[in-house]
């Protein structure tokens, strides 16, 4: 909800939201807009993401894993939505809600091919030690809807509380001027006060889990880079003269060095075929390897946050960023 504030009288004013169609755009221009920014919407330090829906297939339009194993399945409805979406969400539980692992496995497995597998890569993100039996056991239906979709969010609310784990994340739109604004509100598990932390300085995995290669080529050719959407895009939020450190997971920070402004799009492991552009890269001056490693449990005492350090790429605020930035 956003108020238009008269400083003069120190009243507020709720400003009305718009619908696509006030901004010239359809539903594949949300949706589009929705999958190129995933990164930011949706609570990577919570789900971990195992697919997106493709072109002709009966699936969901995102399906992610939390770290109890829980399936969550999302619906994408830009217009006012109608029964007819909400029916189609629960028809999606019906059919991947009797998943095994395997089958989810699978899937994982087309999506993300240069991965350890979905156990793997859960465990590691989340620290935990999850087994193939406890995958799947609970789903979570969420349908993201227009604000002014009233409509769609009292149903929503209904089965909710008949037991049916399902809920709605509401985006509005708001136009002042020339300028739109979006709204969004995603619901998480765990407030994370540290989210909206922008001060200049990045964390960013490595992402050793997927071999060697990728690390390997960070440190030789001293860069930042990301893989695949909608992590690649992470890559973008990194401005010239920001402060990056390298992270290996279990290991810690091993090298360092500021954003040089320019982004490099490339074929990811140099498979223009297969992975065209699937690479986001940005060459870091006064780059510098760590003579030891600046450990989780080190940052954390620095820091005096908990963070999950499995996440692609994340902020941390000016005061830690400095002090670490002091450790050679």
């Amino acid at each position: 909800m956003i108020f238009d504030i008269n400083k003069h009288s120190f009243e507020i004013k709720k400003r009305k939201g718009v619908r696509l169609s006030s901004i010239g755009w359809k539903e594949k221009d949300f949706q589009e807009m929705m999958y190129k920014n995933l990164d930011v919407l949706l609570p990577e330090d919570e789900l971990l993401l195992i697919m997106q829906s493709r072109q002709w297939q009966e699936e969901p339009d995102l399906m992610a894993i939390d770290k109890n194993g829980n399936l969550y399945i999302f619906e994408l409805k830009a217009w006012e939505s109608q029964e007819s979406n909400l029916l189609q969400v629960l028809r999606y539980g019906q059919i991947f809600g009797q998943s095994s692992y395997e089958d989810l496995n699978e899937l994982y497995l087309k999506f993300f091919p240069n991965s350890n597998g979905l156990l793997s890569s859960l465990n590691e993100k989340f620290n935990t030690q999850l087994t193939k039996e406890e995958i799947n056991q609970k789903q979570k239906f969420i349908l993201i809807t227009n604000g002014l979709d009233f409509k769609t969010r009292a149903t929503i609310k209904y089965w909710s509380e008949q037991g049916i784990n399902i809920s709605s994340w509401i985006y509005k739109i708001y136009q002042v001027g020339d300028q739109i604004l979006l709204d969004f509100e995603t619901y998480r598990q765990t407030p994370n006060p540290y989210e909206d932390i922008n001060e200049g300085y990045f964390i960013l995995n490595t992402n050793i889990q997927g071999g060697e290669e990728d690390e390997i080529d960070m440190l030789t050719n001293q860069k930042a880079a990301a893989y695949f959407e909608p992590w690649k895009y992470k890559i973008e939020q990194i401005n010239k003269g920001d402060k990056v450190f390298l992270y290996r997971s279990g290991v810690g920070i091993i090298a360092k060095g500021i954003g040089s402004g320019i982004i490099d799009k490339s074929s990811y492991r140099g498979e223009k075929e297969k992975w065209s552009n699937e690479e986001y890269s940005t060459k870091l001056i006064k780059f510098k390897k760590l003579s030891k490693p600046i450990k989780a449990s080190e940052i954390k005492k620095i820091s005096g946050v908990n963070y999950v350090f499995m996440q692609t790429m994340f902020s941390i605020d000016k005061d830690t960023g400095e002090k670490l930035w002091k450790i050679d």
